[in-house]
């Protein structure tokens, strides 16, 4: 299995979270609580989707990585990973005073 990316990550959570909205599972309630549990487990900070949009969330205010630290529970290694990943995926971001914010 290899890992996917944060935009391929971020596309499946809103393509579920449109289809759920708009009723694109028709009458197929086994498909609606599989898609409902999914968003929910992928928002969720005991995943790697849900602290990315944590962290993406505390980039649009501007954040210490001490506080991005705090607010997932993970270590400074890991979240310059994930600002990595958010770069990959084409997210500007920059450093101002000891803030890290999307430009």
């Amino acid at each position: 299995m290899r890992n996917t990316s944060f935009l391929e990550t971020q596309t499946i959570l809103v393509a579920l979270e449109y289809t759920l909205k708009k009723g694109g599972f028709g009458n197929n309630t086994n498909q609606k609580k599989s898609a409902a549990r999914l968003i929910k487990d992928m928002k969720s900070m005991k995943s790697v989707s849900g602290r990315h949009q944590q962290i993406m969330q505390m980039l649009k205010k501007g954040s210490t990585i001490d506080q991005m630290i705090k607010a997932t529970g993970s270590s400074r290694r890991t979240i310059f990973r994930y600002l990595n990943h958010f770069e990959d995926a084409g997210v500007n971001i920059e450093l101002v005073s000891g803030k890290y914010r999307i430009r």
